[in-house]
């Protein structure tokens, strides 16, 4: 959190416009210096910024990714932990009631409050029998937790890529180097895979705004990702979701492969009402399957090379 006094002021009277929504601190890097774990200073500045927000903008609570982090944190003893949720970010892949359990107990072992949400691995998405069983058994015990799904991340399906994508922006985060993780994925990463594959984006597992009703009672709520791509971005693909229906490029929705939608259009309506059907019942097993690709040839409509104007990034 590396926030100047004034700047945190400023971030502060913009949250308390939000009296009805709750708020969470994003503290979700995988690691941070090793060193910073037992470094008094550092993590008392950093709940001092938070013991901040919580009384001047009524903050809920934080999510992360670290649980090290998490720990040294609760080993300072300061009165405001108790006052914070503290909930496992998307980064931590929890596809299973076990794994949920696990991060739970050692929450409560922190003096943290336990989450009033979290949100479960994409990968559940498609595997409609495990997000049930999953989400049902949280409800058993902790009827309190809001479960809540990623929609529009529409990375490679259980991406082999991701643990050391996550390191490679830690990394840059301690400005131990320069965050290179795009250019890295354009030559030998998912950029790479799905430049070479682009049908392989229909195993994805994202779910379209037309199909936000098939997750009713596994699902309470829908998250949306892409902040770094724009205001542009958000405000479509926002927009979408509350219709729950989207005319234009299937691309322009997705985060990871919206790069996509420069070299390819896939009108979202020509998916017809059973792409949910037809994907989540999938195998997966692409060795001995052409959905995808007979989806794609039907569907994908090659673009001509064309160069944006800088504004039109904006």
């Amino acid at each position: 959190m590396r926030f100047k006094k004034a700047d945190l002021h400023e971030l502060s009277k913009g949250l308390q416009q939000f009296k009805a929504v709750k708020k969470y601190c994003l503290l979700n890097s995988r690691f941070i210096n090793p060193d910073l774990y037992h470094d008094t200073k550092f993590l008392n500045q950093t709940l001092d910024k938070l013991e901040f927000l919580v009384s001047h903008s009524n903050i809920t609570g934080i999510i992360f990714s670290d649980t090290y982090f998490l720990n040294a944190l609760s080993a300072t003893k300061r009165d405001v932990i108790s006052c914070l949720e503290a909930v496992p970010g998307i980064n931590s892949m929890i596809d299973s009631s076990q794994k949920a359990f696990s991060f739970f107990d050692i929450i409560k072992q922190t003096g943290f409050k336990l989450p009033g949400k979290i949100v479960l691995d994409r990968s559940l998405n498609r595997n409609i029998n495990q997000l049930k069983k999953t989400g049902e058994k949280i409800k058993q015990q902790y009827n309190h937790i809001k479960v809540e799904l990623l929609a529009n991340e529409g990375c490679i399906y259980h991406c082999p890529f991701k643990l050391t994508h996550d390191a490679q922006i830690s990394f840059s985060n301690l400005r131990i180097t320069i965050d290179r993780t795009f250019q890295i994925n354009q030559s030998i990463g998912c950029h790479a895979y799905f430049s070479k594959t682009p049908e392989k984006a229909f195993k994805s597992p994202f779910i379209r705004p037309e199909d936000t009703n098939k997750y009713t009672g596994m699902a309470d709520t829908i998250k949306l990702c892409g902040r770094t791509l724009g205001i542009k971005f958000l405000s479509n693909c926002i927009s979408a979701y509350i219709k729950k229906s989207y005319n234009g490029n299937l691309f322009n929705l997705m985060d990871a492969t919206h790069w996509l939608s420069e070299l390819y259009h896939i009108e979202n309506k020509s998916l017809g009402l059973d792409f949910f059907n037809l994907l989540t019942s999938c195998t997966k097993d692409c060795k001995n399957c052409s959905i995808c690709s007979d989806l794609f040839l039907k569907t994908a409509i090659k673009k001509p090379l064309n160069i944006k104007e800088y504004k039109d990034y904006l």
